[in-house]
């Protein structure tokens, strides 16, 4: 008997973990740069390219460890089927007969690259494109191969990494998975919360900012659901938070209409993935023609300007 055998959702708890831990590998070494620069002018002596070649030993393993996590979730949808379908031994070796030891599923020899790949493909759990999926795991899994087996791979951007993570998660879930993937990484970390939460939350807009560096707006619009070229408003809240804390330097526009249109009344924020009541009537202020505001809190407060003016 094959006991310990694990669900679905096991291995989909572990692939997100290791997906979430890759991302936030390459997020960590972004975010530093970034706030070097805010603090110290250092463009011209250390440029962002030196400083990343610096860094090339964490890209590098945050491609292996993305990988690995997309393994885990194609095992996870194929065990949704049986676990059964991992298993690499010889059905003779298998303890199945009566006279046989009884052996834990993580005991047995299990399906990994070409082989994993095959029966994903086989089932097709997702009712994918195979054409592009295939496609696109196999060039990952052939530069992880190298990354592994061989002195690595020549020219790695950590852009790369980037849209893949953000290709494959469109795959497996909804087309902005990614947002609420990232931010619950970012609220989880164990000192999150310990000064000020709601302060602390409002500095996600960190993350979505360096996805915005990573990526030209074409390559986010294939994974989300609002167009990043449109125009793009401030929350009312988050933006109170990171006022409240002094924040230095433009205040991060994550807010978009829902739906894009001249007379919509909900605004979506993607710092802290809540939606607001708006309405639309010109700001009060002379220099803003902005005319998406929100009166929860402040009388008339214009998510274009903050009424900033004023």
């Amino acid at each position: 008997m094959i006991k310990d055998i694990p669900t679905h959702l096991d291995f989909e708890k572990v692939g997100l973990q290791c997906i979430s831990k890759a991302f936030e590998m390459l997020y960590k070494v972004g975010n530093r740069y970034a706030e070097i620069v805010e603090e110290d002018s250092i463009n011209d002596e250390v440029t962002e390219e030196i400083f990343w070649t610096h860094n090339t030993i964490t890209v590098r393993t945050s491609l292996i460890v993305l990988f690995q996590g997309i393994e885990y979730l194609m095992k996870g949808k194929i065990t949704e089927q049986s676990a059964l379908l991992l298993i690499e031994n010889n059905r003779t070796d298998w303890p199945s007969l009566p006279e046989k030891k009884d052996k834990n599923f993580d005991e047995m020899q299990t399906i990994s690259g070409e082989n994993l790949l095959s029966v994903f493909c086989a089932i097709n759990p997702l009712q994918l494109n195979l054409g592009d999926f295939v496609k696109q795991f196999e060039e990952l899994r052939l530069k992880r191969n190298k990354l592994v087996h061989s002195t690595g791979v020549e020219t790695l951007d950590y852009k790369y990494v980037v849209e893949k993570t953000l290709f494959f998660l469109s795959e497996f879930y909804s087309k902005d998975r990614w947002v609420g993937l990232f931010r619950e990484m970012f609220t989880s970390e164990p000192t999150f919360g310990y000064w000020d939460a709601d302060v602390e939350g409002a500095y996600f807009y960190r993350i979505l900012n360096f996805v915005e560096a990573s990526l030209t707006k074409g390559q986010i619009n294939k994974f989300l659901n609002y167009d990043i070229k449109a125009r793009r408003y401030l929350c009312p809240e988050c933006t109170y938070w990171l006022n409240k804390h002094e924040h230095n330097g433009p205040k991060p526009k994550w807010g978009f209409l829902k739906p894009n249109t001249p007379d919509s009344t909900i605004l979506d924020c993607l710092i802290c993935g809540k939606e607001y009541s708006i309405e639309r009537k010109d700001c009060k202020c002379k220099s803003c023609k902005g005319n998406v505001i929100n009166s929860d809190n402040i009388e008339d407060l214009c998510l274009s300007c903050y009424n900033e003016e004023e």
